[in-house]
Order: C-alpha cells, then structure tokens, then sequence
C-alpha cells in the first residue's frame, strides 16, 4: 500500500509541473524522452539529475505508471488522472449505458432487502441499505458530471474556429446527440427502464416502511426515508439533466442539419444547372433577380409608361362580408369531446393502428389535436395496447415519427391472455 500522505504531499509540492501534463496526457501516453524534455522546458534551472529523480519519484509512488508492453512509454495513473481532472473542473462525458447498469443494480439491491427483511436479519438490511444509498449517489454523481460535459460539449461548438465548416464544428454535437442524448430520452421516458427502476425500488422501500410499523423495527426508520428522498432526487435529476441537454444541444443539432439541407440542394441545384444548363432547375425553386428600380435606366417611352401608371393608380376596394350574411360551407366545427372519441374508439376495436385511424377521423384536424388525442386514447385503461415499429405519419401541416399503438379492449386482451380450460376439466364438469 502506498502512503496516501506522501502522494498528496507529492502532488500539491509538484503541481505547477503535474498540470501542464495533464493536456498530453489526454491525448496519450509519453515516452521517457518527452517527459524529459517537458520538464525542462518548465525547470529552465534544474539538471538532468533533477529531472531524473522528480521522475523516480513519481513512478515509486505510482502517479505515473508504464504502459503495457511499453515500458519506455508512460500515463497517468487512471486514479490520479480523474483526480487532477476533478481539480481542473474538468468533466468527461460518460455513456448512457452505465446509468442503465446503475439502475439494474438498484433492482437487485432492493431485491435483496426485501429478502432481508422477510428473514428479519438487521444486519444485512442495514448493510444492502447503505449500498443502496451509495449506488444512488454514484448515479447522482454521474448525472452531475455529465451535465457539465454536455455545457462543455455545447461550448466547445460555439467557441471554435468559424472557418472551420459547420458540419466538422458540430460534429461532436452531432455525436453525443446520438450517442448520449437518445438513448437518455428512451431510458427516462414515461415506459423507459429509469421510471420502471426507481418504481420497483421506491415500491420496496415504502413497503418496509409499513410493514416496519406492524411487524417491528429492523432498521432505523429516518434511514428508509433518507435513502426514499435520494431517489426521489436521483429521479428529478435525471429529468433535469435532461432537459438541460436538450436545450443545449438541440438548436445546434436542427442549425446544422439545416444547414446541411441548404447546402445538399444548393449543391444539386448547380449541378444540374453545370449539366443542363438553367432550364433543368424548376422555375418554382429559382428566385427572380432583377435590378432594383431605383437604379434602371430605361427609355423615354418607358419612363413615360411608368409614371402615368403611377398617376392613374387605383387600390382596389376591399371586400367586406356583411353583417347578416351567411358563410356556406362546413365552417368550424365544434371540438369533440372525449367521450365521443372514446366510443368511437371502442367501435372500431379491434384497431391495428391509432394514429391511422385518427388521421382516418380528423385528415383536416391541427397536429397537436392529433397528438392529443393519440396521448389520451392510448393511456386510457379500457384499452390494452401494443406497442408497434416506428413510422412516418402525414398530417395536414407537419410529418410526425413515433411509435405507435395498436388496440384491444381490456376485456378480449385478458380473454386471449387468460389459459383454455382442458377437456378433461370441462367433461369431469
């Protein structure tokens, strides 16, 4: 075991010269020649024995340590390295997966404290409780850094060299859009794995606290509610985090996929006109340049004609509909109630897919009227859903992607669910 006094020590007594190392190596490893000229460079005074024993120094006590199968080549301690980034501010973003493996380590952690509980063993309980309670602050740990990395991620796009095209500057953006972002929003949906987590742990844990009060106390009851309350704030954390993340990155994200559509039909657009010359681009896409008429010099004819338009020009009148006249035609409508929908939802059972058949019931109807109705039928209780592939739906104004649901009543979907009574049973009835 290492000293932890003398690594301290070590690191606080050579900071000045730890830090600038820190930006290689995130880069990479160092061969022992560059560390010796890195450290010269910023000990213009010391020797190369100097050198050479600060080094030794640093390898005995582990904070640099050699590469495998590279013994001339070094890095930073992994320990040390996430050490001094946390000094520097510095935050790393990890995966979304990791949150996912946090979460199905909270499961069995709480399936071992119901077990626990049932064979009324404290001990156990109170040691599964706190590695619940610190599993949880890994995770609001984790949340934390990563919001940090994304503020850094959007900063980074930002602050870079504008010469640089639009496409390579976000193209991180773009990355963790994909990589991070997404899956996040599939993890902490309504239906995800985070919400069907924190319910199965929550669930656990109120429990306790009742059966507690009627069977006796095994554990302390302000440590249930302790560790009830960190998840509640793992869970709004989480939604946060979120939040913060598409705030941040997904004006980039739609500034560069606009901008890559402006540039793929700009460059289509030349090279049809490179080709075919200017009659192959549709005259509807071609705006019309024309001088402006302040700088036009016409003839005298043409002047003439221009002015006496000006002089003889009449607006014409506003039509105004009167007072008493009636409109033909459907006019507004009144919005439908949702016991309308729900019958008629009910009549079409069994229905293959929702959203085709209210674009089927409301083809003129308003996007968010259709997205409405579809988040109203599908919750309701009286239907059993299943969930189908993700598509692409038309609506009057908009194109909408989801995944949408197809519906059975309650009522046949638990017949279908429910077991076929055998022969033998209904002939010995």
């Amino acid at each position: 075991m290492i000293e932890p006094k003398r690594v301290l020590r070590a690191l606080a007594e050579h900071w000045a010269l730890l830090e600038p190392l820190c930006e290689h190596f995130d880069q990479g490893t160092l061969s022992l020649s560059e560390l010796r000229q890195q450290l010269a460079a910023q000990q213009l005074d010391s020797t190369p024995q100097d050198i050479t024993s600060l080094l030794d120094v640093w390898i005995r006590l582990d904070i640099l340590v050699p590469v495998a199968k590279s013994p001339n080549r070094f890095e930073l301690n992994a320990q040390i390295h996430d050490f001094l980034a946390y000094l520097r501010r510095e935050h790393r973003l990890g995966l979304c997966l990791e949150i996912e493996a946090y979460l199905r380590h909270l499961e069995r952690l709480a399936e071992h404290i119901q077990e626990a509980f049932d064979i009324r063993d404290g001990n156990d309980l109170a040691r599964q409780l706190r590695l619940l309670d610190m599993r949880v602050r890994d995770v609001l740990k984790k949340l934390g850094n990563d919001e940090q990395a994304l503020v850094a991620v959007a900063d980074r796009a930002k602050t870079s060299d504008r010469q640089i095209p639009l496409r390579q500057r976000y193209a991180e953006v773009l990355a963790t859009w994909d990589e991070y972002v997404e899956p996040m929003i599939q993890l902490v949906n309504a239906d995800g794995a985070f919400e069907q987590g924190v319910r199965k742990v929550e669930n656990v844990l109120l429990r306790l606290l009742g059966e507690q009060q009627r069977l006796g106390h095994l554990v302390d009851d302000d440590m249930l509610l302790r560790t009830h309350a960190r998840i509640l704030e793992m869970q709004t954390s989480a939604q946060l985090t979120l939040r913060h993340a598409r705030e941040l990155l997904l004006p980039l994200r739609e500034e560069a996929r606009r901008h890559n559509a402006v540039t793929r039909g700009a460059a289509l657009a030349l090279s049809a006109i490179r080709r075919k010359g200017l009659d192959a681009v549709p005259q509807a896409a071609m705006p019309l340049f024309t001088r402006p008429q302040s700088t036009f010099l016409g003839s005298a004819s043409q002047v003439e004609a221009y002015v006496y338009a000006l002089a003889r020009f009449e607006a014409k009148p506003a039509q105004f509909p009167t007072a008493h006249k009636v409109i033909k035609g459907d006019g507004q409508r009144a919005p439908r109630t949702v016991k309308e929908m729900l019958e008629r939802c009910e009549d079409a059972l069994p229905m293959p897919d929702l959203m085709v058949w209210l674009l089927e019931q409301e083809p003129n109807g308003a996007t968010d009227e259709l997205l409405y109705w579809f988040s109203r039928l599908s919750r309701d209780k009286r239907f059993a859903r299943q969930r189908l592939e993700r598509r692409q739906y038309n609506t009057r104004e908009h194109q909408v992607s989801l995944r949408s649901f197809a519906l059975l009543s309650s009522a046949d979907a638990a017949a279908a669910a429910s077991p076929e009574p055998s022969a033998s049973t209904a002939h010995a009835s």
